[in-house]
């Protein structure tokens, strides 16, 4: 038979899923609106990057990083907090800090609007069942639609923002994170002060940093690590769909006409969704068994908990990560802020105000959740595959199961027909 079965690809449809491209994987996935306005109202243009709306987060961060620091705003913010009122309003540059206001508001109002009609996309290219081109290659790149582990990409973002978005295969956003945290930091001498802190010299932590540009590093790191956790989730889902829409297609173009065969055997196995079921698909077919006599199918998994450590639930988008990063980054700039009159300098206090705030969001998300929840999700069977062979290739089809990783195989016995 052809390699050449159904090309998803063949069909345009009016709502897309996902698109994959030289510049990166971007997909419609129903993400909380409130999630959206919260990371605009942190960074104005971060709600708009987790959405997928990359251009557009990409001119509010700039802008973001020009009108700021042209008001001083950062520096005003922090010396209110630490209650100098009369030296924040003198820092301020009123003609700057005008200019401030509609935007910010527009970031925050434009990123929840912008959620809400994805996710109403997002319910019609499920109607619609739109299919989605699982790689792309050109003479830049070679993109793949594969299984990654987010928990990968974001302890690559803990060490430097924009490495787990590059793990991602995100790669115009990897690169501009990872260029604006650099330049950030270099205005912030933040690295100095991070060298500094962790020697123990917090006083020349503190001579070193620049406040106005090191109050846009904790939002900065805090959203990296979430987006690259995120992003990678939502791109092993995107994988699930297209496959599980792979498999249905197949079945229904083979109508399943399983051969009858008294010297037949069936064989069947679970698998989970990855380029390990087509794989194991083609071998069996190489080894000699009709396409119709192979059954693959997605498992529908009846286990609706939350869980903790997840990635990202199927059926909403929400994760139970989502409050407690957007808390964390929120300690994280008080931390910063505080730090500056505390002992152990901004950076300390940082990350201190990291973890603390990631505890906190966690406990409540864990406190309203609707659903009971678990610390982790058990394992799943996601792919049934049924194979009709004959009894002559048994072991053969066995072996195959094994190397292409099957979570587990039975041979059916055989059905003795009553007298």
């Amino acid at each position: 038979m052809p390699h050449r079965k159904f090309q998803s690809a063949d069909i345009k449809p009016r709502y897309a899923k996902g698109q994959l491209s030289v510049f990166g994987i971007n997909s419609f996935y129903p993400r909380p609106a409130w999630v959206a306005a919260g990371w605009s109202a942190a960074f104005p243009g971060f709600g708009h990057m987790f959405l997928g709306k990359h251009l557009h987060g990409f001119v509010l961060i700039v802008w973001e990083l020009v009108v700021n620091n042209k008001a001083n705003l950062n520096t005003g913010i922090a010396l209110s907090f630490l209650g100098r009122f009369e030296e924040a309003k003198a820092q301020l540059n009123q003609d700057w800090a005008l200019l401030y206001v509609a935007v910010f508001v527009y970031s925050v109002w434009d990123s929840y609007r912008s959620a809400v009609e994805i996710n109403k996309t997002h319910v019609l290219a499920e109607i619609e069942d739109a299919p989605v081109t699982p790689s792309d290659v050109s003479v830049f790149d070679i993109v793949i639609l594969d299984k990654k582990n987010p928990w990968v990409g974001m302890v690559w973002s803990v060490l430097s923002p924009g490495l787990g978005q590059l793990y991602g295969g995100h790669t115009i956003v990897g690169t501009f994170i990872l260029a604006w945290w650099i330049f950030v930091s270099y205005k912030a001498v933040a690295v100095r002060a991070w060298l500094y802190s962790f020697l123990g010299d917090f006083t020349g932590a503190l001579a070193a940093v620049d406040l106005q540009w090191f109050l846009f590093l904790p939002s900065m790191y805090g959203f990296a690590i979430f987006q690259a956790y995120s992003s990678v989730a939502e791109n092993n889902t995107l994988f699930d769909i297209e496959q599980v829409r792979h498999l249905r297609v197949r079945a229904a173009n083979l109508a399943q006409l399983v051969t009858s065969n008294d010297q037949a055997v069936k064989i069947v196995a679970t698998f989970d969704h990855s380029p390990f079921v087509e794989m194991a698909i083609h071998d069996i077919e190489k080894l000699g068994v009709p396409s119709r006599d192979i059954v693959a199918l997605p498992l529908e998994n009846l286990d609706s908990q939350a869980h903790i450590i997840d990635s990202i639930h199927r059926v909403d988008g929400r994760s139970m990560l989502d409050g407690a990063m957007i808390c964390g980054t929120i300690f994280a700039v008080l931390g910063a802020i505080y730090g500056f009159v505390l002992y152990w300098g901004p950076v300390i206090w940082g990350l201190i105000g990291l973890a603390a705030g990631f505890i906190v969001g966690l406990l409540i998300e864990f406190a309203t959740a609707k659903k009971k929840v678990k610390l982790y999700a058990n394992r799943k069977s996601e792919v049934l595959v049924e194979v009709t062979c004959s009894a002559s290739l048994q072991n053969q089809m066995i072996n195959v199961l094994k190397s292409r990783r099957a979570m587990g195989y039975v041979v059916m016995p055989q059905q003795v027909p009553s007298a």
